[in-house]
């Protein structure tokens, strides 16, 4: 499937307006890309594309994790996706420093998902990363909060939330992968049976 990787989208920060490059992946579409992302957090290699196309994996794409918003996508993601779609791997890729990884380990030490820092890789799997995913910021390192679903390397959910200075919304996208994966998800509690 072609991609124009100039195509640029905007998005909003705040009050501001920045321009996100690369196409957002559709449905359907397979990941078509070669990058190197090193492991910063519960990963002993680095994330390759070859590894995003086993199985079904969420990705979820975080500009800086020392804020509130990452901390609250990284959290909210895996206490999700563990009760509704156990079968799916998840990994983290942060924009900033692999050292940024601490404040998770300092306020969230039970989260196990592997996280990688893009910063740490080589200019072209940076850029591959980003533009495979559409999550490259025009004229920033920083890449914009987003979640992707991928079966055996093909896009099945894709969420870049318009304003960027929320997390993306974790609840939908997951409500979307459950259908996707034909599986009835009732969000609210059931009562206990009782004995």
């Amino acid at each position: 499937m072609d991609r124009q990787v100039k195509e640029k989208r905007r998005a909003r920060l705040g009050s501001d307006t920045i321009e996100l490059e690369g196409a957002m992946p559709q449905v359907g579409e397979r990941l078509d890309a070669s990058f190197s992302i090193p492991a910063a957090r519960h990963a002993e290699s680095p994330l390759s594309a070859t590894e995003l196309s086993r199985g079904l994996v969420i990705v979820s794409t975080l500009p800086n994790i020392q804020k509130h918003a990452c901390i609250t996508q990284i959290v909210d993601l895996e206490a999700q996706a563990k009760e509704r779609v156990p079968s799916a791997r998840l990994v983290h890729i942060s924009s900033d420093h692999m050292d940024h990884w601490l404040e998770v380990d300092r306020f969230h030490p039970d989260v196990e998902t592997p996280g990688y820092s893009l910063c740490c890789a080589d200019p072209g799997s940076r850029q591959a990363f980003s533009q495979a995913f559409g999550v490259g910021v025009l004229d920033h390192q920083r890449i914009a909060h987003g979640l992707f679903a991928l079966n055996e390397g093909v896009f099945v959910v894709v969420a870049i939330p318009e304003d960027q200075m929320r997390k993306a919304e974790v609840s939908g996208f997951l409500e979307q992968l459950c259908r996707w994966l034909g599986q009835v998800s009732d969000p609210s509690p059931q009562p206990l049976e009782e004995a």
